[in-house]
């Protein structure tokens, strides 16, 4: 089931990609959406392609539609957020039905009880799509989160999984050093990835998944403040920006295939990043630790701000990669997952201050978000062809019960490929294909070619992880005179495109494309 989504999605892609040539600049650049008072968010409704929703720090959601910003807030209940220290409202999900059910979730910070973290649920008005039913809403799960006085370490994502549940990350309490202990108590909810069906139980509120490890909301244990989140929409990975105390910041990966972190452990507070932690005692001998793919050290202040795999078909040199940045350093950076430390660098974008978030749209656009006000598309000539979101898949398969990570299964699962090429080639001095191609896993790659009159010279290489690459097939002499002999009677010739990726493991996927040659 996984990798039939894997395919689902990246083949839409590919297709959607098969754009006229000049359809994307030398490199992305940001593109202003509008201006809020304290975005914290952006994101959307499932196959809602017209709105973008930005979601104010205050406790206020914000409406961009086609393009404009709206005048009314589709939701306010700024009279009930806390907005000291890092409080506020911090996200907002819509569930996979959304445009049936007309529900949707936010996660906040409440005034009363104090500092009570909560997800409430609200409905979109039968009568203006534009807003949402007015009302406190329903407190669907809440979370005390005052201990000490600490207002930070709220977490602050939500975000509706692969498999059609709620999943959402408070941070460990607040203060130093872990000093409440919540990260690594199985008996608090502080410090994890939890994971909930937002339909009421028996006793209201939420509906615990059977599957979940230790028979309660807590998916996965060791984190300080996960304050930003996703799942790649290709892969249903997922990725964790974890914020770190005073040494390392680090981006935690839970595959899919691997169960999605099921029972895993970060290891915060005995580990911070790949380095030891404040309380190494608190993990004993023989614990396993899901270790971070990449980490930072610290010039304070420091606080990664965890972002999404890119899979905007009009973002050609993000597209397979997870952008993130720094919050005090404002450079949007990006990796490959499977390759991080060596693949890191900057995207090349304009600086941002305070970049607290990043947001995808219906169609897989990719936004940044500034506390300081600005909300910005990140754009590649023209805006990319539209990707939706595949629909949820059933949950992974669990890993047994009580174990603190599974191991990974033999690698049974061919390479998700992307070839893509412009619709219309044309035949010069001698015929020359142009085409690019992408691969989801470190793969050897092979392109050739079929069109009347002969075959075109195959082209191999080897492609990393998540990286694209250009290639161009061409014909030999004899080939080349045939083919513009049948030009000439023809004026345009069908080519037939073929790739084979194949991994490390001989898995090996093909894929086919065709595209018109003209004279």
């Amino acid at each position: 089931m996984v990798m039939s989504r894997i395919t689902r999605t990246l083949l839409a892609v590919a297709l959607v990609a098969l754009v006229a040539p000049g359809a994307a600049a030398a490199a992305p650049t940001l593109v202003p959406v509008g201006s809020f008072d304290q975005p914290v968010y952006a994101g959307a409704a499932p196959r809602d392609t017209s709105r973008l929703f930005v979601v104010e720090r205050p406790g206020r959601v914000g409406v961009v539609r086609d393009g404009a910003t709206l005048p009314d807030p589709f939701l306010d209940v700024s009279a009930d957020v806390a907005t000291d220290g890092e409080r506020g409202m911090l996200s907002i999900a819509f569930p996979p039905d959304y445009a049936t059910t007309g529900l949707l979730y936010v996660y906040m910070v409440a005034k009363s009880p104090v500092g009570e973290l909560q997800v409430r649920e609200f409905h979109r008005s039968d009568a203006n799509a534009d807003l949402a039913d007015p009302g406190p809403g329903r407190i669907v799960w809440h979370q005390a989160h005052n201990e000490g006085g600490k207002s930070n370490h709220n977490g602050g994502q939500i975000e509706f999984g692969p498999d059609g549940l709620l999943w959402l990350a408070p941070g460990d309490g607040g203060g130093s050093d872990d000093q409440f202990g919540h990260a690594q108590d199985l008996g608090s909810q502080l410090g994890k990835v939890l994971r909930i069906d937002p339909r009421p139980g028996d006793g209201g509120g939420y509906t615990t998944p059977p599957d979940n490890p230790y028979g309660s909301t807590v998916w996965a244990r060791g984190l300080r403040n996960p304050f930003r989140f996703s799942f790649d929409r290709g892969s249903g990975d997922l990725l964790i920006g974890d914020v770190g105390q005073g040494a390392r910041e680090e981006i935690d990966w839970a595959r899919r295939a691997d169960g999605l972190g099921r029972g895993a452990n970060f290891g915060w507070s005995c580990r911070e990043g790949a380095i030891a932690g404040p309380h190494p005692e608190r993990c004993p001998a023989g614990t396993a630790l899901l270790e971070p793919i990449f980490d930072y050290s610290q010039v304070s202040p420091r606080a990664v701000t965890g972002g999404y795999v890119v899979r905007d078909p009009g973002l050609p040199s993000l597209v397979g990669r997870y952008v993130y940045a720094d919050t005090y350093a404002g450079d949007v950076r990006s990796l490959a997952p499977g390759d991080a430390r060596a693949s890191e660098s900057s995207a090349g974008l304009a600086h941002r201050d305070l970049l607290v978030s990043f947001g995808e749209d219906a169609c897989g656009h990719l936004y940044v978000v500034s506390l300081n006000g600005t909300v910005d598309r990140v754009q590649d000539g023209a805006v990319g062809a539209c990707v939706l979101k595949p629909d949820p898949d059933p949950a992974p398969t669990p890993a047994p019960a009580g174990t603190e990570s599974a191991a990974p299964p033999a690698d049974g699962t061919a390479p998700a490929l992307v070839l893509t090429a412009s619709r219309r080639q044309r035949f010069g001095r001698l015929l020359t294909v142009r085409l690019s191609a992408l691969c989801s896993e470190a793969c050897s790659l092979r392109v050739g070619a079929r069109v009347a009159g002969g075959s075109l010279r195959s082209n191999s290489r080897a492609l990393a992880a998540g990286r694209s690459t250009a290639l161009r097939l061409r014909p030999s002499r004899a080939g080349a005179r045939r083919i513009g002999r049948s030009l000439r009677r023809h004026r345009s010739l069908l080519v037939r495109l073929s790739a084979r990726a194949t991994d490390a493991a001989g898995n090996a996927r093909s894929v086919t494309r065709r595209v018109r040659v003209r004279r």
